[in-house]
């Protein structure tokens, strides 16, 4: 029976659906013709024309039954057949959900025209109400608009068809998340590749509808879609154009002005993320009311997530402002919005104890590391204020707190110049700080060196300070930190918190000793005289009072790895490290194998002493790094301990403390899996071997190639086993 005859049969039926035999025959016709649907399009096209409802549906559904398992062998002739079918046909309010079904496939078909594309969307954007599709239906439309956009957007611009205005209509009223996760992305996606300039307002109007937009994700979403995803990417489109900010400015800050709690919250998100893409022209006439409701969320302190994102805005926003300086025609306006939001901060700055101090140090701090302008302010007008209010005579809590204030300020510029730990980071401006160092330090170092400070409080803030000046770039040399009065004044004080033997027991407050002693040890100056005193509270440490505190030695040496791999980017400290650290740190670690229980040893400490060694060999030369092997193998293999400073090791030096030569060769045979592996264990044991020169070596070698590598490869009868100890048996022979 041949095609037509099914079809007239199937349509002269009462039936609804599709007869499997009968889309088998279709799909099997339509795979041995070149021209096989184009055929069945046509036969439809008779059907559709005379007949009902009923036979209208038939025709639709047993093309979409037709096309989805041929998307892979559809070509451009039968593309273009079936898209002229539908286009013409969409308008029948019941089929729309199937032809979407079929166009979709059509528009994924890597055949399909640019011509075609331009056809389905005027299809869609003439004859389709999609506010009346279902969900899935109206996320097949907007996938497809997507598609038009990504492959076709230049022959979409150059055709006559409204795509913006289409777009909008398909867009409006959407309510489903997922859906409206891909409208804001084609929103990016029309402003990022059409002419707008026609359509600024409605676009605009389509996306700040949602906002702000909430979201109740349901249990188990497949999709999992969560409020933040749609905010972030309506927020990104709200971002997207500075042709947005006349429309968006005003109302973003009615709402940050109007509203609570999340909302509240998504728009100061909203404005800080807008502001650099808006340019300093549209913020300029809104800055006034916007730091001033901004500035009172910092002052409220109701919510610190709240204080976070409204100090993130006002950098944000004084960011763009500072851009604005370089424009002749507002200068003026943008210095004076900056400044009238840097005088209300100042005010609060003459009482710095009180908590509104506090608050607008962080001001502060968001406004100076957005700009070198707004920086430079900043500097000029707060550091005379400041230096007045500090006197020694005042109690600890005022002088923390002004301490506190010039952190917040270094801080802010460490993140605008930069810091010594950045890689690449440079920059050609340097911090205004620069002209009141000395005077900076001077109140840093104060309360470190006073003979008789006991505010420890006081000293950990002074601290914070001074790591801070540490950090920023071509600020603050290692010389100037007056290493010679801290060594006098501050250390002692410091390592008293550490357990000793005239003070056994670990105190509570060991953390802030060591804190601060991590601040200080970067610099190379002071690492010399830190060293010493640290090495001898962890011998303590380690063998008196380790098993019974391991939390507290892993710290201690833990902060004196952090220090030395800081400050061994200095020549001298490598040598240091080179000639007294690591063979002191060797030498513990040596008496802890040979005497178990002298010196406490976990594998915790046993990676961090290997790290000592790593940062000491990677920063060693050549020669240098040869000796290093040379003693090793000397230590390690040979058991001979004359390098060690330990005399009752050194009697002892008949020890071997291990054979690793066998333990690598056997390893390497019992590892039947990696070949890479077991050449490079083989390759480690001849490398020893060839520095091992003594009587063991030979009976070692002997039983090794007796008993595990010879009666292999004379009896095995797998070549790959025979192959594998034959290496290793030339290696180590070697």
């Amino acid at each position: 029976m041949d095609i037509p005859q099914l079809l007239s049969g199937w349509f002269a039926s009462n039936k609804s659906e599709v007869d499997p035999s009968l889309l088998a025959y279709v799909l099997l016709y339509s795979t041995k013709n070149e021209s096989g649907l184009i055929n069945i399009v046509e036969y439809l096209i008779s059907y559709w024309e005379k007949g009902d409802a009923t036979c209208k549906n038939k025709c639709i559904e047993l093309l979409a039954q037709a096309v989805v398992p041929s998307q892979s062998s559809l070509d451009s002739p039968t593309i273009n057949a079936i898209t002229r079918f539908i286009g013409k046909r969409i308008n029948e309010p019941t089929l729309i959900p199937r032809c979407v079904d079929i166009l979709s496939v059509l528009m994924h078909s890597d055949n399909i025209s640019s011509t075609d594309v331009i056809q389905i969307c005027d299809a869609i954007f003439t004859h389709v109400n999609i506010k009346k599709l279902p969900q899935q239906s109206r996320y097949k439309v907007l996938i497809m608009l997507g598609k038009t956009l990504e492959k076709y957007s230049s022959e979409t611009q150059r055709s006559k068809i409204n795509f913006i205005g289409g777009f909008i209509n398909c867009m409006d009223g959407e309510k489903d998340p997922r859906n409206l996760m891909v409208a804001f992305e084609l929103v990016r996606a029309i402003i990022d590749r059409f002419d707008i300039s026609r359509h600024i307002e409605d676009l605009f109007e389509i996306v700040f509808c949602y906002f702000p937009i909430s979201f109740s994700p349901p249990a188990n979403d497949p999709f999992g879609i969560t409020t933040e995803d749609l905010k972030d990417s309506l927020r990104r489109c709200l971002a997207a154009t500075p042709y947005f900010a006349y429309y968006a400015t005003p109302l973003l800050i009615e709402k940050l002005l109007t509203t609570t709690g999340s909302a509240k919250k998504d728009a100061m998100e909203t404005i800080g993320l807008c502001a650099p893409a808006y340019g300093a022209h549209a913020i300029l006439p809104h800055a006034q009311e916007l730091f001033d409701a901004l500035v009172r969320e910092v002052y409220r302190e109701a919510d610190s997530s709240m204080v976070n994102i409204a100090l993130q805005t006002i950098h944000n926003v004084v960011a763009t402002l500072g851009t604005g300086i370089s424009i002749a025609n507002i200068r003026d306006p943008v210095e004076k919005a900056i400044d009238a939001l840097l005088h209300k901060c100042i005010e609060e700055l003459k009482e710095p104890e009180l908590k509104k101090a506090r608050s607008a140090a962080y001001i502060l701090r968001a406004a100076a590391s957005a700009s070198d302008p707004a920086c430079t302010s900043v500097t000029q007008t707060t550091l005379p204020i400041i230096f007045e209010q500090y006197k020694t005579t005042d109690p600890a809590i005022r002088r923390k707190a002004i301490l506190d204030i010039l952190t917040e300020l270094l801080v802010a510029s460490k993140k605008l110049y930069g810091s010594v730990e950045d890689i690449g980071y440079d920059r050609d401006f340097q911090t205004p700080l620069l002209m009141f160092k000395q005077q900076i330090l001077q109140i840093f170092i104060l309360p470190l060196t006073e003979p008789n400070t006991t505010d420890t409080v006081l000293c950990q803030a002074s601290l914070r300070g001074i790591h801070e000046m540490v950090l920023m770039k071509q600020f603050l040399k290692a010389e100037e930190l007056y290493p010679a009065a801290l060594g006098q004044h501050t250390f002692p004080v410091l390592l008293n918190e550490l357990a000793s033997l005239d003070h056994p027991t670990v105190a509570d407050t060991y953390h802030d000793a060591l804190e601060a002693i991590q601040y200080l040890g970067v610099c190379p100056a002071i690492f010399k005289i830190i060293m010493q005193p640290l090495l001898q509270k962890i011998d303590y440490a380690c063998s008196k009072i380790g098993k019974q505190n391991v939390a507290y030695v892993q710290d201690l040496i833990a902060t004196l790895l952090h220090i030395y791999k800081t400050a061994s980017k200095d020549c001298e400290i490598t040598s240091i490290g080179q000639k007294t650290l690591l063979p002191e740190i060797v030498e513990k670690c040596v008496r802890s194998a040979l005497m178990p229980n002298c010196w406490y040893l976990d594998d915790v400490l046993v990676e961090m002493f290997a790290m000592f060694a790593a940062i000491t060999t990677r920063l060693s030369s050549a020669s240098e790094q040869q000796l290093s092997v040379n003693d090793a193998i000397k230590l390690f293999v040979q058991g001979d301990f004359s390098m060690l400073t330990d005399q009752q090791l050194n009697v002892n030096n008949s020890i071997t403390i291990f054979n690793p030569v066998q333990n690598l060769i056997e390893t390497a045979v019992q590892d039947s899996t990696c070949e890479t592996k077991r050449l490079a264990l083989s390759k480690i044991a001849a490398s020893i071997i060839n520095k091992w020169i003594n009587d063991d070596l030979e009976r070692c070698i002997k039983r090794i190639c007796s008993e595990s590598l010879l009666p292999i490869i004379e009896t095995s009868k797998e070549l790959e086993r025979k192959k594998s100890r034959f290496i290793i048996l030339i290696l180590v022979s070697k």
